[in-house]
């Protein structure tokens, strides 16, 4: 479609959601302290994408139903993927001679969580679409120094995992440079047990910025939040390509698969179908290398039909 019409369209979308901004920020948090904090990382994520209560199913509730019931033309849908295997990554040569201990695995995972927002329109072809990484902590206390140099200094990082080859670039991937967003893309999620405020702390550790995860959420929501997730560059072995890669494997846990021009994305989308429908919010896979857990914000214009 034409630049000016998805502007248009974006910006739409942009004045009706603002008017839930109290909602989005207050029970952003609520979703997650409703988990058990005390769990472990991952046991919470979970219990996040999948249970009822709390997490996707809590937002879904008390904050999509809120804005679809306050006009018509937009809806708003929250879903989740669960993996039960991460990826693994190496941290490269060069980067760890600099930075971070040489006698030191230089292995970690690639992130906990994986925040999509994707503006599809009538027929769900994608408009728009950011994305953040996180590594969950239970503190502000940091436990990993590998996962923090791969998030605050690296400038690209090797997939362990054969699955992630692509032409050209092989295992290897370039993330985003600070004048790239890199703050927003590649995040810290500070979930502790003993905190009424979970928090989203940015990149790099050592700045000790960040802000409740409601406030993230409505960034989120209104397109501020996260960095671009752009169709035309995944073949470039950047941002695109690893998001891509994270999308892709759970793309391929779906039996169906469907193509509007952004695949991955647009098996996912299609998953989670009727956007009004709340019964099918999340989705379960374990096996092959593993990937990263998603959660969506999916927002439908029913009236833009793009070219």
């Amino acid at each position: 479609m034409q630049m000016r019409g998805r502007h248009e369209a974006l910006s739409e979308y942009l004045a009706a959601i603002v008017g839930e901004k109290k909602a989005i920020t207050t029970h952003g948090g609520i979703a997650w302290l409703n988990c058990d904090l005390r769990l472990k990382e991952p046991e919470i994520v979970r219990k996040f994408v999948c249970d009822r209560g709390m997490g996707v199913a809590y937002l879904n509730d008390e904050v999509a139903k809120r804005f679809n019931a306050s006009q018509t033309r937009h809806v708003l849908k929250f879903a989740g993927v669960f993996s039960h295997q991460r990826p693994y990554v190496n941290r490269l040569a060069h980067n760890v001679s600099t930075k971070g201990d040489p006698s030191a695995s230089g292995r970690c995972e690639l992130a906990d969580l994986m925040f999509l927002a994707v503006v599809v329109d009538k027929g769900k072809m994608v408009l728009s679409a950011r994305a953040t990484f996180f590594q969950a902590k239970k503190s502000d206390r940091m436990d990993n120094e590998t996962q923090k140099w791969l998030y605050d200094f690296d400038d690209r990082f090797q997939y362990v995992a054969s699955e992630y080859k692509i032409p050209s670039f092989g295992l290897e991937r370039t993330l985003p440079t600070w004048d790239e967003e890199r703050s927003s893309a590649l995040q810290y999620l500070i979930l502790n047990p003993t905190s009424k405020s979970p928090r989203v702390r940015l990149t790099p550790w050592v700045v000790e910025h960040g802000h409740p995860f409601g406030f993230f959420l409505y960034r989120m929501l209104t397109l501020s939040a996260g960095k671009l997730y752009d169709q035309a560059d995944v073949e470039n072995g950047g941002w695109s390509t690893i998001v891509r890669d994270v999308l892709g494997m759970a793309a391929r846990s779906i039996s169906s698969r469907v193509n509007r021009g952004s695949e991955e994305l647009d098996t996912i989308v299609d998953y989670f179908n009727d956007f009004r429908d709340n019964s099918i919010y999340y989705r379960e896979y374990q096996g092959g290398p593993g990937g990263v857990s998603l959660i969506l914000a999916i927002i439908q214009d029913t009236q833009l039909v793009a070219d």
